[in-house]
């Protein structure tokens, strides 16, 4: 079977992240759950050095399990994993803390909330820095995504899309999925922070989160207990 070091070093070796996860998704497939379990566990111990390659082999597995993978397959891994807390956390299904009221959004942009969800996605590929930072709190996940792909876009309007309060699930699970801000350890804490951002997608963020900010996540009472217990087991490893 291969080891995590030679998992790390192939998915590395590809460029991007749909090329990984394809990757991904084709190993944890033709493996053995527990095996595949036993992979898993092992790349995110050594993911917790954030280091490259195992930072970048971790993400393209996390997302196929998210984005490639079939449900009969996350259960069959889920169940494999009881005894691999870590790597059962990844394959959650449970609801976030707190849900996304669509009948109760608000958005306080009142000039862009006035113009057509056409005018917003366009809007969103503008060089204009303050413009894509008030564009930042869209609630469309396809403005977000244009913003995400814009050259002009900066950290700073990445946090505000993460930490936005309300948020809904399709705009947290873009900014996951996001090739160029997904390994943003900053970005990874707001996710991770957000009541929003349901628990295995949480849980996930975590993976390459310093102690210090995983400490701040263990004791936040606002986002689900999951989160917060698999925060601590991180931590009891380092």
């Amino acid at each position: 079977m291969m080891d995590a070091g030679s998992l790390a070093r192939a998915l590395a070796s590809l460029p991007g992240g749909e090329l990984r996860a394809r990757k991904g998704a084709a190993v944890l497939s033709e493996l053995e759950p527990q095996q595949a379990v036993s992979l898993l566990g092992a790349l995110i111990r050594r993911a917790d050095r954030r280091s490259d390659p195992e930072s970048a082999a971790l993400e393209g597995l996390l997302l196929a399990v998210r984005d490639l993978l079939p449900p009969e397959r996350v259960q069959a891994l889920f169940l494999a994993a009881e005894d691999d807390l870590e790597v059962q956390a990844l394959f959650g299904r449970g609801h976030a803390r707190r849900s996304f009221d669509h009948d109760r959004e608000e958005w306080i942009d009142r000039e862009m909330r006035a113009r057509t969800l056409g005018e917003r996605r366009a809007l969103a590929r503008t060089q204009d820095r303050d413009l894509l930072m008030r564009l930042a709190t869209d609630p469309d996940p396809m403005v977000v995504k244009h913003i995400l792909e814009n050259p002009r876009c900066t950290e700073r309007e990445v946090l505000a899309a993460a930490s936005r309060r309300p948020q809904r699930i399709e705009v947290l699970e873009e900014i996951f999925r996001s090739r160029r801000w997904s390994s943003n350890r900053r970005v990874r804490r707001a996710l991770a922070l957000n009541p929003y951002t349901p628990p295995a997608l949480a849980s996930a963020a975590l993976a390459l989160l310093t102690a210090p900010d995983l400490r701040e996540v263990a004791g936040d009472l606002t986002i689900s207990a999951d989160v917060r217990v698999q925060a601590r087991r991180l931590l009891g490893g380092r």
